[in-house]
């Protein structure tokens, strides 16, 4: 069973590479076992065709990084103690969603979004596993909010789901390379983020440019 777990894993790392070096064109059986080390029989055992390979290593890119990044927020609010705690995991979240150097990795969730709009299957796979990715955080939302440090006045699970909106609409202010009023828009993404938790804003971010 391990076993099998890496031979996919494998599959759909190889399957992902390719289609961030060349496209969706550009994932051919022959090419892809090659560098998985294994032969064209584990695509059909495990996805069933081609186009289901290419629909988990589409899902695979659109939730890269992001499953590790909401692991880690979720953990630490776990090992919070206070509301103060509970605050600076989520100034330090927030900080890292909206950076700059994760740019590359919204442009592919607005790209594979864009796909899954015509293409059913693909929709599916990508639910389903934004499903696993949206309750590692709000799980730890409904924590915090047990522990009455954010407002319960809000269902986290959907406190999740419009938060990628505002994260992938980043990219409207980064399709020509870096705006030059990016900041304003940080400031104004995470002083709403704040005022929906009920926490602090970070410490200058207080006033927006006038």
């Amino acid at each position: 069973m391990i076993a099998d777990q890496a031979t996919r894993t494998r599959l759909i790392e190889a399957a992902s590479k390719a289609i961030d070096d060349g496209g969706v064109q550009s994932v051919r059986i022959r090419e892809i076992c090659k560098a998985a080390a294994t032969h064209a029989p584990s695509v059909y055992y495990f996805f069933g065709d081609l186009q289901g390979l290419i629909n988990a290593a589409q899902a695979n890119r659109y939730l890269r990084g992001a499953n590790t990044l909401e692991k880690t927020f979720a953990d630490a609010v776990y090992d919070c103690k206070s509301k103060n705690d509970f605050t600076k995991v989520a100034h330090k979240l927030l900080a890292e969603i909206f950076s700059r150097k994760r740019a590359s990795a919204r442009a592919v969730r607005v790209s594979v979004l864009g796909s899954a709009q015509s293409e059913k299957d693909l929709a599916k796979v990508v639910c389903t596993a934004q499903d696993v990715s949206n309750k590692t955080m709000s799980d730890a939302l409904l924590f915090a909010q047990a522990k009455g440090w954010v407002k319960d006045d809000f269902d986290t699970l959907m406190f999740r789901l419009w938060l990628i909106g505002m994260i992938n609409g980043r990219v409207l202010i980064e399709l020509d390379g870096p705006h030059p009023k990016e900041k304003e828009w940080d400031v104004m993404a995470t002083r709403t983020v704040c005022q929906l938790l009920g926490i602090p804003e970070p410490c200058g971010r207080k006033r927006l440019h006038k």
